[in-house]
């Protein structure tokens, strides 16, 4: 059914399961996560002093980007041929299209960016699915499920920080730090990471690096695209 089905990596060899490829590539890339968590988006929603409409156009480009995940969701689970995994990204695209999607249309109800400017902000916010696509083009499932685990990885990184701050914040961005310290949320990270993992050894820890820091500097330009003012 996949056109290139995962091999699932021999648990004997040192890039197989347990063997910590994704603990690796975390520790190789660490300067590049901690420099991504402190960029001025996030450490102003870290601290308190982001502002509702820079907070606005943030919520714009990330329910555009759930549309992306949810198509890179379904990706996987077609890409996935062990039925656990699989199983876990049929998880991941219901979430994506069922309570994520709700959940931005409710709260950008609330922040509504203008409509005139929108275009011109996830033109420039389209740098995040552009880099995963280009990772998906090269690399198939290693790519995304690599991609995505820099994401996840960034958000678990800075909302972990964040929440053990004690700081005034506005509601809505409180709740959605605490959206990325959950059990859930943690369990998700760690199954990308699971994932990282199992991939064959073809998928050599240079791939997993670029990969994994292209989206990283991605998510940078992702998040500076929100600072900036929108104009028609």
């Amino acid at each position: 059914m996949a056109d290139r089905p995962l091999t699932v990596a021999d648990p004997t060899r040192p890039e197989g399961p347990g063997a910590g490829r994704a603990a690796a590539l975390v520790a190789r890339c660490s300067a590049e996560l901690d420099a991504s968590a402190a960029m001025p988006l996030l450490a102003r929603m870290a601290d308190g002093t982001i502002d509702d409409a820079a907070f606005g156009r943030y919520l714009a480009i990330e329910q555009a980007f759930v549309r992306t995940a949810a198509r890179l969701a379904g990706y996987c689970l077609w890409q996935q041929p062990e039925w656990s995994r699989a199983e876990r990204h049929a998880e991941a695209v219901v979430d994506l299209v069922g309570p994520q999607s709700a959940y931005f249309a409710d709260l950008r109800a609330t922040r509504p960016v203008d409509e005139a400017g929108l275009p011109a902000l996830l033109a420039r916010a389209s740098v995040l699915e552009a880099t995963v696509t280009t990772a998906l083009d090269e690399g198939g499932y290693a790519g995304v499920v690599t991609s995505l685990a820099a994401a996840e990885t960034l958000y678990l990184q800075w909302c972990t920080r964040a929440a053990e701050r004690s700081v005034p914040r506005a509601g809505d961005v409180q709740r959605w730090i605490e959206l990325h310290v959950t059990d859930g949320f943690r369990a998700q990270v760690a199954f990308l990471h699971q994932l990282v993992d199992e991939l064959p050894a073809d998928v050599t820890d240079d791939r997993l690096d670029r990969w994994f820091v292209a989206m990283l500097h991605a998510e940078d330009a992702f998040h500076a695209s929100a600072l900036a003012e929108v104009t028609a």
